[in-house]
């Protein structure tokens, strides 16, 4: 078994456990591994061979944002927690330890999550640009969470025109948008007053941010429907941020397009939790008041 063991650079003491496992790892039978501080294209391409396990040592943050890279390789990624709240990253590195065994040999059970795929494009004719998807897109990139307009500088309400399958659905002002994934439910979706959604749902969850509007409220559609976002007027600042790492401009000559990626991130399973017991343990989903 081939296993890339990749740690977040910004983390000493994940970077320490990432060269422990290392070593490890290297004294088993049948296993070799490879090891990387952070994570991006050109040091993926400099693989010599397709890893068969991939183990991510750092937070959810460190997840995220190699999400858009590793999704490609369609093998099961393990995350080991050095953050904060260890939603995705399901481990803690005495989990791991306990587990490494059962993961190498393939029996902890693993969860496809959707990913987005945003595109952003230069709007060439007036009118509804999304049918132009034969036009060279400015941008594109995956996200695993969500994919947000946001208002920016110099802080005035935006206004954005919504459309689900080249239909029509609202325009509105606001202070943006959130398109999330049911992974990214339980983050800027959740504070924004979006729905909780179960990561074996295939939807796609649409959340206004501080809409100037009493009714427009989240919906949630099904993962093949695409979705594109008009702006109607901006900000200077305004940006499309892609799981909080990726940044692109937005301009009022822009069309933004959201749809399901043609790839999934499987994530490694810790039997010891289950998604609920996450809920509520993580985030104090339905706990009683306190004095």
């Amino acid at each position: 078994m081939k296993v890339l063991l990749i740690a977040n650079s910004a983390k000493p003491e994940a970077i320490a456990a990432g060269r422990k496992l290392l070593k490890t790892l290297g004294a088993r039978e049948g296993v070799s591994a490879e090891y990387m501080e952070g994570v991006d294209q050109t040091c993926l391409d400099d693989l010599q061979d397709r890893p068969d396990l991939m183990v991510l040592l750092g937070g959810d943050g460190t997840i995220l944002q190699a999400a858009r890279f590793l999704a490609r390789y369609q093998v099961p990624i393990a995350g080991i927690n050095f953050g904060k709240l260890g939603y995705m990253a399901a481990f803690t590195p005495e989990e791991f330890e306990s587990h490494l065994p059962e993961l190498l040999a393939g029996k902890l059970p693993t969860t496809h999550r959707l990913m987005l795929e945003a595109s952003v494009y230069r709007k060439k004719l007036p009118g509804r640009a999304d049918e132009g998807e034969s036009l060279q897109p400015e941008s594109r990139c995956l996200a695993l969470n969500d994919v947000v307009l946001n208002a920016g500088t110099p802080f005035r309400m935006v206004e954005l025109t919504v459309r689900v399958n080249n239909s029509d659905t609202a325009t509105f002002r606001g202070d943006g948008i959130i398109i999330s994934t049911a992974s990214g439910s339980t983050g800027y979706n959740l504070s924004a007053g979006g729905p909780l959604i179960t990561p074996d749902v295939d939807a796609i969850v649409i959340t206004p941010i501080c809409a100037h509007s009493l009714s427009f409220r989240p919906v949630v559609v099904p993962d093949r429907c695409t979705i594109g976002i008009e702006p109607r007027r901006l900000n200077e600042g305004t940006h499309v941020v892609m799981d909080g790492v990726v940044v692109h401009p937005l301009s009022a000559d822009h069309y933004v397009v959201v749809k399901k990626a043609p790839h999934r991130l499987e994530l490694v399973v810790n039997p010891r939790q289950t998604h609920w017991e996450l809920l509520a343990r993580k985030l104090h989903w339905a706990s009683r008041p306190t004095a």
